[in-house]
Parts: structure tokens; C-alpha cells; sequence
């Protein structure tokens, strides 16, 4: 394996393996390939995975039409199959050629049936094991790199959403949909990859994963925006929440107790704490405004190369915030009926263990007129 940032998580993950006494893990394209090898590659129905065993140098067993995406990642060592023969067999004679035993084998969470049904087949008498939960303990503590990947992500979010709300009073008239591929254009322009949104006009902005539509943005009417994309597969997360035309007291008045959630939760993520003490400084200020019946999910989550990744900043998560960490504060109050407010950022615990907000962008209310 050429020396890479991803030569000591593989290390580490060879390390849990052999500590929990499991021979092999066979990771197909997913999260946990990404994270052990950069393979960023959306997995199809040809059989393609890393092969990780203690005490062996990894190997990628790919469909050749796969091999100069395979080739780009740190690992040294493949073997291929054309279209029309058995991968299966392969691996099988691969695995015996090394002297990889088989006893007890982990796969990743996300690999399809189609796979783990024909290696069950495979090895009848092996024991199989979810390996994910085993990666990620690893993937919750981001090292310099991947610290980085996710600033420059959040920037450019950043810059997006802000090119879409200059547009002012031309957004009147157009629909969620008409803003969220005006989002997403901007955020691929600045290479952020698998762009998304929830974009929520009015009361539907009171459900907080609200599936994007037709409805027309008015005046009078707020707008949720939450969105995000990867960069070098790390993922960025955000919500703002505006308001066209000029809002009622009450709506003021929401926003104002949802934006000093977020500043206490913030606040609260702190290199020592807890992250439910996260969720608890947000909600207290949410319960004691009296809207506390009003604000349904957890405060945050993780955030790396998925953009929802454990552990949570919700109660009872006792997981000590470290450097490394990253995760979103993302209060939020919702009307039904009436309106919602959401105000979220992505936050990281950095290396000295200050904590950065990374995202920029004003979160003080926006009145668009």
C-alpha cells in the first residue's frame, strides 16, 4: 500500500480486526470505503471490494472495467474480472493463493444482498459480522485532512446559497424547485459534488424534512433552505431560514428564540463537554421561550463523509467531545400550519480544541423586500 493519509487508518483498522479476532472484511464501494481508501465510486452489480486481513497487504478484487478507478486509490495490489465470469471464484482462489482465513469475516452495512448472499455461499461455514459499527469509532475523529476537506466544503456552500439569495425579489413567483436547481447549479459550479436541499416555503417550512415541490415563493412567506453537497467526500450541511417581505411579531419572535438556541448550543460544543450537553442548551432556551413542544429532533449529528454520522448531539449521548469531532447545531421550532424555523451550522472541534463554526454566512434574520 502506498504511504497515504490513509495508511494509518487502514493500520487501525486491521488492528480492531485482529483485536476482535475477525480474519477478513470485505468492504464494497460505500462510506467505509471511502474513509479506509478514497474509493469514491458508486458501487453497480459487478462485484468490486477491499480486502482487508490482518497480517496481509490489502487488495482490491474489481470488474476490469473498474481498473483505472481502482489504480487511483493507495492500494498497490488488485486482480480483475471481465464481464462473464465468476468474481466469486476469484476471490475464493485470491484468498486461498494468500493464505487469508476465513473463519469468521466481516462485510460492510452497506453491501447489497446480491454480494453477501453468494459470499455466505462461498464460505458456508464462516461466521459473518457487520464490520461498519468496528470503522466508526475511527470515522468520528477527523484527522488534518479531513478537517480541511470539510472547511473548504462548507465555503463553498457558503458561497452558493449566497449567490442564490442576491438574486433578492427574483426569486417571487418561482417555485421550490426552480431554487433548489439554482442551488445546486451554483454548488456544482464551485465542485461541490451530489448536490441537495430541502427547500420549504411558508408551512411547509413546519416540516422539517420537507419533500421540495411546486409551491410558489410569495411575499409574506418565509423560506428554509437545507442544503449541502461533498467535496473530496466530505460532506457540508447547512440551514438558513429567510422571510419575503415583512414577517409578523410572531414570527420574529420564533426566530429570535431559534437563533439564540443555536448561539447556546454552540456555545455549549466545547472540547470536555458532552454533546448532549449541546441538545441541552439549545432545548432549555427553546422550552423556556415556551416552545419547547415545538422543537422535535435532536440538536446535531455528525457530519463527515456522510452527511448524517453518529454520534448525535441529542440527549442523552454522553460521548465526550474531542478534537477531531465534527458535527451540526441545528435548533429548530415548527408551527404546523403556520411556519418553521431552522438555523443550522456545521461545527468542528479542532486539533488545538478550539471549536470553529464553519459556516459564515449571517444568521441573523434576513428580511427580503
Amino acid at each position: 500500500m502506498k504511504e497515504s493519509a490513509f495508511t494509518p487508518r487502514v493500520e487501525n483498522m486491521n488492528n480492531i480486526l485482529k483485536k476482535e479476532g475477525i480474519d477478513c472484511f470485505f468492504v464494497t464501494p460505500s462510506s467505509d470505503m471511502k474513509y479506509l481508501c478514497g474509493y469514491s465510486i458508486k458501487g453497480d452489480e459487478r462485484f468490486l471490494a477491499l480486502v482487508l486481513a490482518p497480517g496481509h497487504e490489502p487488495f482490491i478484487i474489481a470488474n476490469i472495467l473498474y481498473e483505472l478507478q481502482v489504480t487511483e486509490t493507495p492500494i498497490t495490489e488488485f486482480t480483475y474480472w471481465p464481464d462473464g465470469e465468476d468474481p466469486f471464484a476469484l476471490l475464493k482462489t485470491e484468498m486461498e493463493k494468500r493464505g487469508i482465513a476465513h473463519d469468521t469475516i466481516a462485510v460492510d452495512s452497506s453491501m447489497p444482498a446480491l454480494f453477501t448472499l453468494q459470499l455466505t455461499s462461498l464460505y458456508p461455514d464462516a461466521e459473518f459480522v457487520n464490520g461498519s459499527p468496528l470503522v466508526q469509532p475511527l470515522r468520528i475523529y477527523k484527522d488534518r485532512q479531513e478537517m480541511d476537506c470539510m472547511i473548504e466544503a462548507t465555503a463553498k456552500a457558503d458561497i452558493a446559497l449566497k449567490k442564490c439569495m442576491d438574486k433578492g425579489l427574483y426569486w417571487i413567483g418561482k417555485t421550490e424547485s426552480d431554487f433548489m436547481a439554482e442551488l445546486a447549479y451554483e454548488m456544482t459550479c464551485l465542485g461541490l459534488a451530489a448536490p441537495g436541499a430541502t427547500v420549504a416555503v411558508g408551512a411547509n417550512a413546519a416540516v422539517p424534512h420537507h419533500n421540495t415541490g411546486n409551491t410558489v415563493i410569495e411575499m409574506g412567506k418565509c423560506l428554509l433552505i437545507d442544503f449541502g453537497g461533498t467535496y473530496k467526500n466530505y460532506s457540508t450541511d447547512m440551514t438558513r431560514t429567510y422571510h419575503f417581505g415583512e414577517p409578523s411579531a410572531k414570527f420574529r419572535e420564533v426566530y429570535q428564540v431559534v437563533l439564540e438556541a443555536n448561539l447556546a448550543g454552540e456555545e455549549a460544543a466545547k472540547a470536555g463537554n458532552e454533546l448532549q450537553d449541546v441538545d441541552r442548551a439549545a432545548r432549555d432556551v427553546i422550552e423556556k421561550a415556551g416552545y419547547g413542544e415545538y422543537f422535535i429532533h435532536r440538536t446535531g449529528h455528525g457530519i463527515g463523509i456522510d452527511c448524517h454520522e453518529g454520534p448525535s448531539a441529542g440527549a442523552g449521548e454522553t460521548t465526550i467531545i474531542r478534537p477531531g469531532m465534527a458535527f451540526s447545531c441545528e435548533p429548530g421550532i415548527y408551527l404546523p400550519g403556520e411556519f418553521g424555523v431552522r438555523i443550522e451550522d456545521q461545527v468542528l472541534i479542532e486539533e488545538d480544541g478550539s471549536t470553529k463554526v464553519l459556516h459564515k454566512l449571517p444568521k441573523e434574520l434576513t428580511v427580503i423586500k
